[in-house]
């Protein structure tokens, strides 16, 4: 809700002793917990710290156009926010700056550190990212309040609300979560919100577990079991894998490699013991010297084609674990190298390999705030010029995924239940040529099609044989023909044949249809909006293709978003349509790449006819 700034911010004003008093009132309804408190101020009651002195408010609209109201203390750091709309009805948030006075008040989930990067792009919770070992879920009901906190923390660094109920997420305990939102995201440490406060620094007891701050996911610890740790990157793998999602208005997009969806899947998958009468096919055990040079090649493949030197800008400085997870994982080669594991290599652990490699000089990587970074890349190295390239995980899952998207499709269409779109576009007699259907026993208030109108016009021709018999081409005309072709003021007693039909619905009045087969046909004045394919380039050069109209055509809007994330292997989001009435709720989806020929055949797959796709170009250089 906060990722960029709001998008207009009224004017601070303080508030007055009876708006105070009443704010409190409903922050302690809202959270009854807080009459139980301890002050985390010495000698100030809790009351003092929930509404402090000098206590302002001022409307405020949210770039994803959510209003409500923020009060801030008297330097201006917001404490709480009040969503007002229609869904989110007298909603109070508490922003980060309460919550850490009071890290109980709110029941919380617990994700990856990695994750949490995921959340700050704008990314919602999904429930692969939500941490179920070992952790204690709590049973709250979809659309409560949730605190997320990052593993080994004891402080939230996000708050949302419940996509589903904490009895669905803690169902999928020990078993391959399902797909699917746990938490829309409202408010994340360091978005435009938290930005707008003092920007405090973290609580001096912040970590609670073993695990470091902001520590290496992939590193073990002697106090874990090798069981645990397993488990961990699995689960970590998952939670990345799945976290390319939309916001909760579908208006955000996060920036992460699709290929690790399959990876974490094939991961998971490996995970669950086969049935009595399935014979298990032997693991992949790799040499420990294999696993050096699968994954010494994966990094090659990602430098040379991931993280190139014309995006280094874009993607550096990188973070360890993203690199390793979302980067280098996918990027291993098919085949026996697709099982090659940091922890199974010489190195053991992420940051040791990352330094052996920096000895190489083919990159350069710093330790920031007990982190280690990807800070740059020896793009003229002798390893990485020679470094051919190999098919890796992520082209295998991509291929896989559009076999399976076609190989649905095809069994959807054969379904006896599928629904199949048709379009129609038909036209309806008005006063001019009202006369001719009246002339031929035709309803002067019924719908034609294009083809049953030339059908008509060569039986009244034949009938009323008023082909010219020098020229066959040409049609003589009578008083209803007259009526029903001429333009007002038009005088003449011959036009050709070819003519006929085109003046015919130009006198008439354009009406459409879009549905499904076997549905009732009811017709709509006007003619069928197209679907618009613009292809562009948008900030930091990279090209993006976004596609609207999509309502026009039945289309469910984010069942289509999914379906192009899978087929492109690329991040996808959901805007509101620029210029279109905020009453016709029409969205826009955009894909990340030029995607023009995957869109455009996964439309024709939903049965679009190719006359209502447009495509616009503005990638074009201007000459």
């Amino acid at each position: 809700m906060f990722k960029k700034p709001v998008a207009s911010l009224k004017s601070f004003s303080p508030l007055r002793s009876s708006d105070k008093r009443r704010l409190r009132d409903e922050i302690l309804a809202s959270f009854p917990e807080l009459k139980e408190m301890e002050s985390p101020i010495p000698d100030t009651p809790v009351n003092a710290v929930i509404t402090p002195e000098g206590l302002q408010s001022a409307k405020f609209t949210s770039y994803i156009e959510e209003s409500g109201t923020m009060y801030t203390d008297a330097e201006g750091t917001p404490l709480w926010i009040k969503i007002s709309n229609s869904k989110k009805e007298s909603l109070i948030v508490p922003s980060l700056y309460i919550i850490w006075k009071f890290p109980t008040l709110i029941p919380g989930l617990t994700t990856w550190n990695p994750v949490v990067d995921k959340l700050k792009n704008g990314a919602d919770l999904m429930i692969p990212g939500v941490v179920t070992a070992n952790t204690e879920i709590p049973d709250i009901e979809e659309g409560c309040l949730v605190v997320i906190r990052a593993r080994g923390n004891r402080y939230p660094l996000a708050i949302g609300t419940m996509a589903v109920s904490g009895k669905i997420i803690a169902s999928s305990r020990g078993i391959v979560p399902p797909k699917g939102k746990a938490v829309h995201i409202l408010h994340v440490h360091e978005d435009q919100l938290w930005i707008m406060g003092n920007k405090q620094n973290l609580p001096s007891d912040w970590a609670s577990g073993p695990k470091p701050v902001l520590g290496d996911e992939y590193e073990s610890t002697d106090d874990e079991d090798g069981d645990a740790t397993d488990n961990d990157v699995r689960e970590l793998a998952d939670s990345l894998g799945t976290s390319v999602v939309l916001d909760v208005k579908g208006k955000g997009c996060t920036e992460l490699d699709d290929a690790s969806v399959t990876e974490a899947c094939e991961r998971t998958e490996s995970t669950i013991e086969a049935p009595a009468h399935i014979e298990a096919e032997p693991a992949v055990v790799l040499s420990t010297a294999e696993v050096d040079q699968a994954l010494s090649e994966a990094l090659l493949q990602v430098l040379k084609f991931k993280i190139t030197e014309a995006n280094s800008k874009e993607l550096l400085p990188m973070n360890a674990s993203t690199l390793y997870s979302s980067y280098v994982l996918p990027n291993r080669s098919r085949g026996r190298a697709a099982e090659a594991d940091i922890k199974k290599s010489s190195w053991k652990k992420l940051a040791k390999w990352l330094k052996a490699v920096e000895k190489q000089d083919l990159v350069k990587c710093k330790e920031i705030k007990g982190e280690l970074f990807l800070l740059g890349v020896s793009w003229n190295h002798p390893q990485l010029k020679g470094f051919a390239g190999h098919k890796t995980v992520e082209m295998e899952a991509v291929r896989q995924a559009k076999v399976d998207a076609r190989a649905q499709a095809d069994q959807q269409a054969n379904s006896p239940n599928s629904k199949v779109l048709e379009v129609m576009e038909a036209y309806r007699p008005n006063g001019s040529s009202a006369s001719l259907f009246e002339n031929t026993n035709r309803s002067k208030d019924g719908y034609y099609t294009l083809q049953e109108l030339r059908a008509l016009l060569a039986e009244y021709f034949k009938e009323k044989n008023l082909a010219d018999p020098k020229n066959q081409r040409i049609i003589k005309l009578d008083e209803p023909l007259r009526e029903a072709l001429l333009k007002k003021g038009e005088n003449v007693d011959r036009i050709p044949r070819d003519q006929t039909s085109e003046r015919l619905v130009g006198n008439m009045v354009l009406h459409h249809f879009v549905g499904y087969k076997g549905q009732s046909v009811k017709f709509v004045k006007g003619g069928v909006k197209s679907i618009l394919i613009t292809q562009e380039i948008r900030t930091g050069r990279k090209t993006v293709t976004k596609v609207s109209g999509l309502e026009h055509f039945m289309i469910d809007v984010d069942g289509f978003a999914q379906e192009i994330q899978v087929l492109c292997a690329s991040s996808v989001a959901i805007t509101p349509l620029v210029g279109a009435s905020p009453k016709l709720n029409l969205r826009e989806v955009m894909v990340q790449g030029p995607q023009l020929k995957n869109v455009t055949a996964v439309l024709q797959e939903k049965g679009v006819p190719k006359k209502y796709v447009e495509f616009l170009d503005k990638t074009s250089k201007k000459k």
